[in-house]
């Protein structure tokens, strides 16, 4: 009971912080495009929300995250306002929002797979679902979670999406919920297993960004 506490507790930490990058990065976003206060703030919140909505939505899990939990929404709130005033220092760390963004990522990835297979594996037992299909779903929703957001913030600044162009990022979220869907699969799901797969994915990102790790390119020639 005492390692299923630590691990909530340590989640919450977890995403808070994610949110709060993912928020911040909507803030500079926004920002660059000359968008008025209620447009950064709706940017901001649709960075660190998104992702999580676009999922829940998919699978019908209700309530959605922020309405279940909406002290969320105060917390991208605040720091998109705080964003909004330290602007050139945020611009100056980017190198730590990079890491900042890094844990988001991943976290968000490892609560996007955990939810997607509970959800498939009771599918399952009711609906006839293969175990298969579960992992792929897990997968999937790992990677939907991680990436959704700043796909939507980017599409709503009008900016060819991040995830689309830079280092791996959506091959990390995809590691993480393979990884953390093998230990619900094996239930070996706990605080060991939980923060060794969050270590594997954040420093598998961090690869990607300092090495310029990324897929092939495609690039056409009239």
């Amino acid at each position: 009971m005492a390692f299923l506490v630590d691990k909530i507790i340590i989640f919450q930490i977890l995403f808070v912080i994610g949110i709060t990058a993912e928020s911040m990065s909507g803030t500079i976003s926004a920002g660059r495009k000359n968008m008025d206060l209620f447009g950064i703030i709706t940017i901001a919140t649709i960075t660190a929300l998104g992702g999580g909505t676009v999922r829940d939505i998919l699978l019908g899990y209700y309530p959605l995250t922020w309405i279940l939990y909406p002290e969320y929404i105060v917390v991208t709130f605040f720091a998109s306002v705080v964003a909004i005033f330290v602007a050139k220092h945020i611009i100056r760390l980017h190198k730590f929002f990079l890491i900042a963004d890094a844990l988001g990522l991943v976290t968000f990835a490892y609560l996007g797979s955990d939810i997607g297979y509970k959800i498939a594996l009771h599918a399952v037992n009711n609906d006839g679902f293969t175990v298969i299909g579960s992992f792929i779903i897990a997968i999937i929703m790992a990677i939907i979670t991680g990436i959704s957001g700043g796909v939507l913030r980017d599409i709503l600044c009008n900016d060819v999406p991040l995830v689309f162009q830079a280092e791996l990022y959506a091959i990390v979220a995809a590691v993480v919920g393979f990884l953390h869907t093998i230990t619900l699969y094996f239930q070996i799901d706990n605080l060991i297993s939980a923060l060794t797969i969050i270590g594997i994915g954040f420093c598998l990102r961090l690869c990607a960004i300092y090495k310029n790790w990324h897929l092939p390119r495609i690039k056409y020639f009239s």
